[in-house]
């Protein structure tokens, strides 16, 4: 623990004088690592071993993760105390129990690898030049679908940061999830949910009482092998596709109340990606 005090002078702000701790303007905790975890899982998993050219396997998982603190702490926690996420009050840790930053409820991811039925050993074998056009294909891909994760809503100014409060929440109205047909990136949720709480008071709202977008993304991989000469040096052709379906990985809307785009979501991640490339196998 570390404080700093230049409380000795003829006069102290009222302020001062209503923080925690009135001797010192400053208060921190080094590497203060507190806070507690909760994970339950349902796991479940399909898989089929290759045999005749084809192999896949599918995982989902169903849970919920709750915890008081989503992120490792800095070096230095102030009284409030400051951190990633800092807390709305250091008297009642119990108040920041929430669904975690990383709550994904839902996760199902599917990949798979077929070698295509034409060429050398397979179930249909083309001779000459059919045989080298049509043989040693080979199509692969990995498709996932996940819940989106909780997006913390704080208020622009902190009436309470004055007595060492690391964030201060606004009051939450009523549940603030829209319909999905009326969700858009210029409003997300329902921001008439949440009102700015005044100076000496808590938010009622919770630490993460919104969710974010989705994330469905599915990436395809075509390869054509070709044997050279003797079969010892292969030439590998691939075409390669990242969210091939060019599904927008929208990010987090803006949580915080009073700030510009309350609500609205401004970025997202990459577009379709195509890649073409050669390899040669010696």
């Amino acid at each position: 623990m570390q404080a700093s005090c230049s409380i000795a002078t003829p006069t102290v702000p009222r302020a001062q004088a209503l923080r925690p701790y009135p001797c010192f303007n400053t208060v921190s905790l080094y590497r203060n690592n507190v806070g507690n975890t909760s994970y339950n899982a349902l796991e479940a998993k399909v898989e089929k071993r290759l045999s005749h050219g084809l192999a896949f396997l599918v995982s989902y998982t169903w849970s919920k993760l709750i915890d008081t603190a989503s992120s490792v702490f800095d070096a230095s926690i102030l009284a409030g105390p400051v951190a990633n996420f800092p807390v709305a009050d250091s008297y009642n840790p119990s108040l920041e129990r929430d669904v975690s930053t990383g709550d994904i409820p839902h996760n199902l991811v599917a990949s798979f690898v077929w070698d295509l039925p034409w060429g050398k050993g397979r179930r249909f074998e083309p001779k000459g030049a059919a045989g080298v056009l049509l043989g040693g294909w080979q199509l692969a891909g990995i498709g996932t679908i996940q819940s989106g994760i909780p997006v913390a809503v704080t208020q622009v100014t902190n009436f309470n940061a004055f007595a060492g409060f690391g964030t201060q929440r606004p009051n939450r109205l009523h549940d603030p999830a829209l319909p999905s047909s009326e969700q858009s990136t210029a409003r997300w949720f329902d921001t008439s949910a949440f009102q700015v709480a005044p100076q000496f008071t808590l938010g009622n709202s919770s630490r993460n009482p919104v969710r974010g977008p989705a994330y469905r993304n599915l990436d395809l991989a075509l390869i054509k092998r070709t044997p050279i000469g003797s079969g010892r040096t292969t030439l590998e052709l691939r075409a390669e596709a990242f969210n091939l379906t060019n599904t927008p990985p929208l990010g987090a809307p803006n949580g915080v109340l009073g700030a510009p785009g309350f609500g609205s979501i401004t970025s997202a991640g990459d577009p379709r990606v195509v890649q073409l490339g050669v390899k040669v196998i010696f």
